[in-house]
């Protein structure tokens, strides 16, 4: 069973950390934000690496959030992403799919894509954690 997280009865803003765990590894942050009686995901986040040269990919994120029923609650997040600003050839990071551990969890995986010149990168399985912001 898979159901639209709608109606919110408030805005979910929340801040991801996703991989960075391993030494030299990338680590992509990001600020993901749900308005109240939505699904639409939007936000922006930086894609770093302390290698030579240093990977500094500023981006924006927009896409759509969904819980999934069956078995232990999901929360999946379906991403595309565009370079901020938008320069034409500019690295980004492409698509980014989160899968949360529970409704508005704290921990979970993400698989994302990012392409810097002609070439495409892939990251697999990296562990994400989120802290949830208070909302007013």
């Amino acid at each position: 069973m898979t159901e639209a997280l709608i109606p919110f009865p408030f805005e979910h803003t929340g801040v991801f950390t996703i991989g960075g765990h391993v030494p030299g590894a990338p680590t992509l942050k990001a600020i993901l934000s749900v308005p109240s009686q939505s699904s639409i995901v939007t936000g922006h986040g930086v894609l770093t690496q302390a290698t030579n040269p240093p990977l500094h990919v500023v981006n924006t994120f927009h896409g759509m959030v969904h819980a999934l029923g069956l078995g232990p609650a999901k929360q999946i997040y379906s991403l595309q992403g565009a370079a901020a600003p938008p320069l034409l050839g500019a690295p980004h990071v492409t698509q980014l799919m989160i899968a949360l551990d529970g409704v508005w969890g704290a921990k979970g995986v993400a698989t994302y894509t990012y392409v810097t010149g002609s070439v495409f990168h892939e990251i697999k399985e990296a562990a994400v954690t989120v802290q949830w912001l208070l909302q007013a």
